[in-house]
């Protein structure tokens, strides 16, 4: 019986790492010991249930089935540790974070040193990306979103929201002249950010409770953020940026807020986003207070 619960959680791993040599890495086994699991495992049942290649491996229809039952031992023993764990406060292990790109490099990788040295046993690995995780089957502990829509059935505790400003670069205001309405955005270069996911090219703005919104065009379109925020201090052309991507480029004049009067009313909601559980783990819990007491998205 323990050979058997050994074997499956073996194949869960490998279906999850989709690499023998990470399966092993995570399981603190031998490469070759994961092999010998996978074959043992086969032999057993009289079916194959991995394809393997020189490169990565991949799992037959009979093998994701049943690695789906594996995943479940494990994440029962997840939640049994969890809940021993909540007792003791002990935060230690492996927290695997996804985070939303942009965002993770203009604010949360300079944080998680302070955070680490608050707990050294715990061992960080973060992963940055624009695209929608699936937690639960990509093994996150935690995904920090900027998203209108968390995902359905997880907890998502919000943080706060993204602030926006409408900025510019002076040798770009110098050549073509500063807007005074959000009206006159449509006679300017408007550099926008467009992903497989999202399109922002939809500026709404308020004054005085009036509000107004305006689609803008441009010759610049790109799915980075920080990339539309060196395009604008070069000159190319006006965006709507997130404040949390301006560090001192208003104040040392590279660029200028516009229209004062007229404030940028989107907010991007940023979560903090982890698979339901009965039990909590002490690592995920102490890992979101930090970040909602220490990020700056205004």
């Amino acid at each position: 019986m323990l050979d058997n619960l050994q074997q499956m959680v073996v194949l869960a791993t490998v279906a999850h790492e989709q690499h023998f040599t990470r399966a092993a890495e995570y399981l603190g086994i031998s490469k070759s010991q994961v092999s010998k699991q996978i074959r043992y495992l086969e032999e057993r049942l009289g079916v194959q249930l991995v394809q393997r290649n020189t490169r990565s491996v991949a799992l037959t229809e009979a093998g994701e089935q049943y690695a789906a039952f594996g995943r479940q031992i494990v994440e029962t023993m997840q939640d049994a540790e969890a809940m021993v764990a909540g007792f003791r406060n002990e935060v230690s292990g492996r927290l695997k974070v996804g985070v939303a790109q942009s965002f993770g490099n203009a604010q949360i990788t300079k944080l998680l040193s302070a955070f680490q040295a608050q707990f050294p046993a715990l061992e960080l690995e973060v992963h940055l990306f624009d695209h929608r995780p699936n937690l639960v089957e990509d093994g996150f502990d935690c995904w920090l979103a900027i998203h209108e829509a968390p995902p359905e059935g997880m907890v998502a505790r919000k943080l706060g929201d993204c602030q926006f400003k409408l900025v510019a670069s002076p040798s770009y205001l110098e050549a073509h002249g500063s807007p005074k309405h959000p009206s006159d955005l449509r006679e300017h270069n408007c550099i926008t950010y467009q992903s497989v996911q999202r399109t922002y090219d939809q500026w709404s703005f308020q004054r005085d409770g009036s509000e107004q919104s305006v689609t803008v065009r441009g010759s610049y379109r790109i799915n980075n953020a920080p990339a539309v925020l060196e395009a604008t201090k070069s000159g190319v052309g006006i965006a709507y940026i997130a404040t949390y991507l301006l560090d001192s480029e208003i104040e040392n004049g590279e660029l200028k807020v516009l229209m004062k009067d007229w404030k940028p009313t989107m907010k991007l909601p940023v979560y903090a986003v982890y698979p339901r559980r009965e039990y909590l783990a002490p690592k995920v819990r102490h890992f979101v207070d930090f970040l909602s007491e220490n990020i700056r998205v205004v």
